[in-house]
């Protein structure tokens, strides 16, 4: 009897320890049967959410939105969450992302061989690091009531008959786009600073504002304070929703803009990695274009109807060095300040 008592008692401890294990490893694949995904506010929420949750249906795999208030205070979330991150997608702009790619204790490398719709992204539009999600130009936008003649190139904007209607973006606004497109105006190389910096210089006299903020600009154009407004289309399509006449041109040399998405070491790195392959495989790149107002990168994927007359013509592209502005920037900054804004 001791020893069937013994080997009873044995068998429960054995059952109740298997019992636990099997909680505990129910409990770790529940956790692991979500994503915490770190990006801004309503807009992109809005456009991220119908699609997140097909993403669940087909993979069981809960997706729950996070704000941030921009890409910096994205990355000081994370940064502060370095040691056990509660965050495993994060979505951000390709400058800040190149910056950060170095963290290794931080983001992870994206496992190609588990994300066949990568192939599909047109060269500069992922990096070991990050995938985009979409494009925009940095284009000219204008009020067709206040403008006579057809805008067709940036050389355009130097005119005369442009004194005092311009409203740009400074130089911190999309990392240095308009010194590019002033510097590459004439086929010449966009990161030739020396001469871009002589071509705002000139432009000066047409400026009302260099803005360093989208809903500042946005105002000023609707209120005919400017009559030129140079930013990514959806500032146009904005505009052009409250009812007034304006359009959009992307001339060469039409830089690129890219926001992406990176993986968070958070142990859900693969979970991470399929819902990145997801946004961007050719249907549902192409739905979250359309409702952002932004450019597809798949290249499979087709372009939103309401922009296919404000893209860039491919040979007009322009995709710069992420590295390179990182580099530059502070710079540029410097100068802007003293050159231009002074």
């Amino acid at each position: 009897m001791k020893n069937y008592t013994n080997s009873k008692r044995r068998f429960l401890a054995a059952a109740l320890a298997a019992g636990i294990g099997m909680a505990a490893a129910g409990s770790a694949r529940a956790a692991d049967e979500s994503l915490n995904v770190l990006i801004w506010g309503v807009t992109w929420q809005s456009a991220i959410k119908d699609i997140s949750e097909d993403f669940t249906k087909q993979t069981g795999i809960k997706v729950n939105l996070v704000t941030q208030a921009s890409s910096g205070d994205g990355l000081a979330k994370l940064q502060a969450m370095r040691s056990r991150p509660t965050v495993d997608v994060w979505f951000t702009t390709a400058s800040v992302a190149t910056r950060s790619v170095s963290d290794d204790q931080l983001f992870a490398p994206l496992p190609t061989e588990q994300m066949p719709h990568l192939k599909e992204l047109p060269a500069g539009a992922a990096t070991s690091h990050y995938a985009a999600v979409y494009s925009y130009p940095t284009s000219i936008i204008y009020r067709t009531d206040l403008v006579s003649e057809p805008i067709t190139a940036w050389a355009d904007l130097w005119d005369a008959r442009f004194r005092k209607k311009l409203a740009m973006p400074a130089m911190g606004m999309y990392q240095g786009r308009l010194l590019m497109a002033a510097a590459g105006q004439h086929g010449g190389d966009p990161l030739d600073e020396q001469r871009g910096f002589a071509a705002l210089e000139a432009l000066k006299p047409n400026v009302v504002m260099f803005y360093g903020s989208d809903a500042q600009a946005r105002q000023a154009l609707a209120q005919g304070e400017v009559a030129v407004l140079v930013a990514p289309p959806s500032q146009g399509k904005r505009v052009a929703d409250a009812g007034l006449p304006v359009k959009v041109v992307s001339p060469k040399p039409a830089v690129m803009n890219f926001d992406v998405m990176m993986i968070v070491r958070s142990g859900k790195e693969a979970a991470a990695a399929k819902f990145i392959d997801h946004l961007v495989s050719a249907p549902v790149n192409e739905e979250i274009a359309k409702r952002l107002n932004m450019s597809a990168v798949n290249v499979k994927s087709a372009q939103p109807e309401a922009l296919r007359d404000q893209l860039p013509r491919p040979e007009d592209i322009y995709i710069p060095d992420e590295a390179v502005i990182n580099e530059r920037i502070a710079d540029w900054l410097d100068q802007f300040n003293a050159k231009i804004v002074n």
